[in-house]
């Protein structure tokens, strides 16, 4: 491959390249404004770009293509010829699903029109698109991702895309990656029972059965049932669960709904690879979950994608969700990458960014570890405002400032290669993912967007386990052990990344101390995977409850009979223990007594980055008001201001701070 992934970005031939890019949509720019608008990006530092290609642009009547033919701002090889000329990397997302709020998110509409094609919902009805408003301007029926029609039809569709990027791939031309498919979820439709029960879709959900069970005595003695076949096997329709034998079926539908999402992108994969996307790395973007039926550490792992990133649309009031997803991409995923990393907003949403919030999401982005991003939308376009540079190629000085600051400083400080270190991982059960949504009901015609208080959107259940599955399935519960482990490593100003049990075991094992999240039951593979990681090296600690069932609810001790009763073991070169909700805070305060800064406001957070000897360190303020405060170092350093205000340069153990709301500073570190 001329074009490898890396852990900090892309290697050309052998040359690192970072991955810093904005997107620019040519078919909807003048043609006689792409070569000022391409030299405007570069002036602005961004030597790479990225574009949608659109099917339902492209293709203006079935089997009819205009690559510029007729409208000139179609002609996507000129538009790379020119990106070329100019030394700019470019990435292309060819879909087929596009979104971009484009009227039909990108499909041809004879596409949706074809009943053969169309997704189904558990009611056996049309499933539409999201409701309408949400994506101007109307609704449409979505495509099934297993319909033999639709996966023919976009093999043609590649057919003739691959004609035109093919021969522009790195490192002859500057495409440098192609993106497999578009934000897979179900059209942001992922709740269990919502979709897709269209023919082709039941009849994966049956060979994924066939699969995993082998033998159609294995499913009826899990199910309780008395199915002659697996062809006979009926899909779970909403959270009709009575025992655990219909838990056990209802968390098989589930499980399928991951196996359907990851075979589709990576079908999508295969039939670029088929047709000469071979010296290039695919990648796919998550809209933004990171649970089921969301697997990104299966997706990364089957080998048909090279990586896969989250997008990132944030207001700095949310800094707590934007700081979690981007924990969980820098602690799952090979290159933590934000395909679409918000540079404005679509038209109707509520809240359009001013610049002074950008530069604060932006950073708090690098501050937790992103290590490469595409600026969505980079050029502006129809139904998107605010971005640093107009469809006409001029400057927004006060949006376009801060993006020349930042992408100065990024090549100043060669940032890729900077790397962040937390003290801990923080594991997300996986099987209370998919308990969360086997358990959740009201999934018809989009009732989650009417604002209905969520308890109407769960089922009561009592089944014998010993374990408040409601709390611990519930990632916002605060009251959890999850909930309360991560307010209190917060709390003592202790970094740590978050993944999920799904993780491989040589990952885990990178970390010094590791939280798991377990209850009565972790799956076989997930208990191996924790007694591997600590086997080879780490500290890992269960809790709130030590797991003795698989996920059949069959007995599995793995983990079990190595604790044998004790708090905690050796084992290999690692510990093993268990971790009560009552011991987290003394665990924590202690692990925090080693820390070599902490700031003495609580709601100040810091985060360190090193590279070559040199230390970076982010110092964020989230809140809505300004902060007087200091930072206390365990040996003494000087600081030398990077980014924003910052007192002190004098060799001393505490130094005094002042950031304004919202606000972040980086300072370089030097010790004695």
């Amino acid at each position: 491959m001329s074009v490898t992934l890396t852990a900090n970005g892309l290697a050309v031939n052998g040359q690192e390249v970072p991955v810093y890019s904005g997107t620019i949509h040519y078919w909807r720019l003048e043609r006689d404004r792409w070569e000022y608008i391409l030299d405007q990006a570069k002036a602005l530092g961004f030597s790479m770009v990225e574009t949608y290609i659109p099917w339902g642009v492209h293709e203006t009547a079935p089997g009819e293509y205009d690559w510029g033919q007729v409208d000139p701002r179609k002609d996507l090889a000129a538009f790379i010829r020119l990106c070329h000329e100019r030394e700019i990397w470019l990435i292309v997302r060819p879909g087929p699903l596009i979104n971009a709020e484009l009227t039909d998110f990108g499909f041809p509409k004879w596409i949706l029109d074809d009943p053969a094609m169309q997704a189904r919902t558990a009611l056996d009805t049309l499933h539409f698109s999201l409701a309408a408003g949400l994506h101007p301007p109307h609704q449409f029926p979505v495509p099934s991702y297993t319909s033999p029609e639709y996966v023919a039809a976009v093999g043609v569709w590649f057919d003739h895309m691959c004609q035109v990027i093919v021969p522009q791939l790195a490192p002859h031309g500057p495409i440098v990656a192609v993106q497999s498919d578009n934000e897979t979820c179900y059209m942001f439709h992922e709740q269990a029972y919502a979709t897709d029960y269209s023919p082709s879709a039941l009849a994966l959900y049956q060979a994924m059965l066939a699969e995993q069970y082998g033998a159609i005595e294995e499913l009826n003695h899990a199910y309780a049932t008395n199915y002659a076949s697996f062809e006979a096997v009926v899909a779970p329709r909403d959270a009709d669960i009575a025992s655990r034998p219909d838990l056990i079926a209802h968390l098989d539908w589930v499980r399928y709904k991951e196996v359907h999402v990851n075979w589709i992108v990576a079908t999508m994969a295969d039939m670029l690879r088929e047709r000469g996307v071979v010296d290039v790395p695919l990648f796919h973007d998550v809209a933004f979950q990171y649970r089921t039926p969301l697997d990104i550490n299966a997706m990364e792992a089957n080998g048909h994608v090279d990586w896969v990133g989250i997008n990132y649309y944030r207001q700095p009031q949310g800094f707590d969700g934007a700081t979690t997803l981007v924990r969980y991409m820098a602690g799952t995923t090979r290159l933590p990458f934000i395909p679409e990393f918000g540079s404005g907003l679509w038209i109707h949403h509520a809240m359009t960014p001013m610049p002074a919030e950008t530069e604060f999401v932006s950073l708090a982005a690098l501050m937790y570890g992103v290590k490469a991003f595409n600026f969505y939308m980079l050029v502006e376009r129809d139904r998107w405002l605010a971005c640093p540079i107009t469809r006409h190629g001029d400057y927004r000085p006060e949006y376009a400032q801060f993006f020349e600051r930042l992408m100065g400083f990024l090549q100043q400080q060669q940032w890729w290669n900077f790397q962040r270190k937390p003290e801990a991982l923080v594991l997300m059960s996986y099987d209370l993912g998919r308990y969360r949504a086997a358990t959740s009901t009201l999934h018809y015609g989009h009732v989650d967007l009417l604002g209905l208080p969520p308890a109407l959107n769960r089922v009561e259940l009592d089944l014998g386990f010993s374990s408040d599955l409601e709390a611990e399935s519930d990632d916002f519960d605060p009251q959890s052990w999850y909930g309360s482990l991560r307010r209190t490593l917060e709390i003592n100003h202790i970094d740590y990344d978050l993944s999920d049990s799904h993780l491989r075991s040589a990952r885990i094992a990178d970390y010094k101390v590791v939280f798991a999240q377990s209850v009565d039951w972790m799956s076989n593979a997930d208990q191996q995977r924790l007694l591997q990681a600590a086997e080879a090296g780490a500290t890992v600690w269960l809790g709130p409850t030590l797991p003795t069932l698989d996920e059949y609810f069959a007995p599995c001790t793995i983990l079990a009979d190595q604790l044998a009763g004790k708090r905690q073991v050796a084992l290999g070169a690692g510990h093993l223990g268990l971790l009560s909700h009552a011991e987290l805070g003394p665990f924590c305060a202690e692990l925090a007594a080693g820390l070599p800064v902490r700031p003495q406001h609580q709601q100040l957070a810091v985060t360190s980055h090193c590279y070559q000897g040199r230390e970076m360190l982010f110092v964020a303020n989230p809140t809505a008001e300004a902060i007087n405060s200091s930072l206390d170092f365990a040996q003494p350093v000087r600081l030398t201001s990077v980014w924003g205000a910052f007192e002190g340069a004098e060799l001393q153990l505490q130094h005094p701070l002042s950031l304004a709301a919202y606000t972040i500073a980086i300072v370089e570190v030097q010790h004695d």
